[in-house]
């Protein structure tokens, strides 16, 4: 009879800690916000490069939070001139970030030798991306 209360007791005390721990679960992805209900919105895409950004491996260079480092500085990079290795410049739009990360040696900004690695990522992860590096106005 003794084991079949703490039986019960295991249950009555289990019970609401996991349907806590499942409620605490539910879905915390930055698809759903109540400014931007489907996820395909410009605070959402710009969530999607931030993780991007962190998870394959940009960050390393580029700053946890696009200070920069061993690749040039994202942190108000958008509107700015860009000086390259040969002395040419260029103001810094959405062309010209999404040309960098899809062809990384198409232009070397000045004071960085380290060539940033090929990248595999889609259209949309680039696109999430820019909407990340544009957002970092400074």
């Amino acid at each position: 009879m003794r084991r079949g209360r703490s039986g019960l007791r295991v249950l009555a005390l289990g019970a609401p800690l996991l349907l806590g721990a499942v409620v605490a679960c539910g879905d915390d992805s930055p698809a759903s916000t109540p400014a931007d209900p489907d996820g395909s919105g410009p605070e959402a895409a710009i969530e999607r490069g931030q993780q991007l950004a962190r998870t394959r491996g940009c960050a390393a260079c580029h700053g946890a939070d696009g200070q920069g480092g061993l690749g040039p500085e994202w942190t108000g990079l958008v509107g700015s001139t860009v000086t390259f290795e040969d002395g040419s410049t260029i103001t810094a739009d959405e062309a010209y970030i999404t040309e960098s990360i899809v062809d990384p040696t198409a232009h070397v900004v000045d004071g960085f030798s380290v060539t940033m690695p090929a990248t595999d990522l889609t259209d949309a992860e680039v696109a999430d991306l820019v909407a990340y590096i544009g957002s970092l106005a400074g």
